[in-house]
């Protein structure tokens, strides 16, 4: 029994060192790409289920390395709706084993939604939400920039377009880093959440404005299963009145940038705790939005920082913090 429990341990370590050795997300410098391809293809030979397979290059060291992979169409909304869809990779190990990539078998890619001028801006605000959530949460997904030159073959003339992306990590690597597994059900209930980090992805989302997500019927969030207990893991931010970005006007809230508090009550206990650690890392959220304010105009960095100071001014005011949050909370 001592040797299996021995083994058991050693595979949770093993798992947990690759999960955090993987090169990718050792640097925040964004990775260089160029893509080549039909997005209208994409859309059309792909869908949740169904790779096709690709390439592309990245630049290591000066040079452009080719990189084999399957690639697939991902989410609801932008899929629909946008012209560039969110996409999904699939590496074989063998094939990345020398490169950035090596390590990850399955990588998100967040891409802008629509061909406008601001569209990698948008994108940018999204990766900040990312961000933020590692700050706020002990349990959150891994992103890396990528600066992508894609050629677009679909049209009768080729189509070249300046993309700012992002890589996130797979599920299953958060799983690993967590020693925990992924969970796959149609709903969990609320109550069976761990309840100080369910008010903690509570708070982020109302911090951000984001009604698009639900963590009882894995709308836009995982669930976890670490050390007996559920987890919320949550992604996917473009809805948000923090990115702020147009098409979120389809989202079926009061307003893209009005708060809606969605979270579950929860004791009072727990709630203020988490109230206070949210006040406690009031800067370090400041910071990560100062930290990219070399890429935004000054009014939109401004906007930034008021929007969600705004979320704080709640949580210092004890009225507003019972009116707002105490009192929106739902029970059922």
């Amino acid at each position: 029994m001592k040797t299996k429990y021995t083994l058991v341990v050693l595979i949770l370590l093993f798992n947990r060192s690759l999960a955090q050795d993987v090169p990718l997300f050792q640097s925040q410098e964004p990775v260089n790409l160029r893509i080549t391809g039909s997005v209208k293809s994409i859309k059309k030979n792909s869908n949740d289920s169904t790779f096709v397979a690709g390439k592309f290059l990245y630049q290591k060291d000066g040079e452009w390395v080719t990189v084999p992979a399957e690639v697939r169409v991902r989410g609801n909304f932008r899929l629909k709706n946008c012209y560039f869809p969110p996409l999904k990779l699939k590496f074989n190990m063998k094939d990345v084993a020398s490169t950035v990539f090596s390590g990850n078998k399955t990588l998100k890619l967040v891409v802008p939604c629509e061909t406008n001028n601001d569209k990698n801006s948008l994108i940018r605000r999204e990766y900040l939400c990312y961000k933020i959530y590692e700050t706020v949460s002990s349990y959150y997904f891994r992103t890396r920039l990528a600066n992508i030159e894609l050629t677009e073959v679909s049209q009768k003339k080729p189509r070249k377009y300046e993309l700012l992306a992002f890589f996130v990590e797979d599920n299953s690597m958060v799983a690993q880093r967590s020693q925990g597994k992924v969970i796959k059900a149609k709903s969990t209930s609320p109550a069976a959440f761990e309840e100080k980090q369910s008010i903690r992805n509570d708070y982020f989302q109302y911090m951000i404005g984001n009604a698009d997500w639900s963590a009882v019927f894995q709308h836009n969030s995982n669930t976890l299963y670490v050390d007996g207990k559920y987890i919320p893991l949550s992604y996917d931010f473009d809805m948000s009145g923090f990115v702020n970005a147009g098409y979120a006007q389809a989202n079926p809230s009061s307003g893209p940038r009005e708060r809606v508090y969605r979270g579950f009550c929860k004791s009072k206990e727990a709630m203020e705790e988490i109230r206070k650690d949210f006040l406690e890392k009031e800067s370090a959220v400041i910071a990560i939005i100062e930290s990219e304010s070399d890429n935004f105009s000054k009014y939109e960095s401004n906007e930034m920082k008021v929007y969600v100071n705004g979320f704080f001014d709640i949580l210092k005011s004890d009225d507003n913090f019972g009116t707002s949050i105490l009192g929106k909370c739902r029970t059922k």
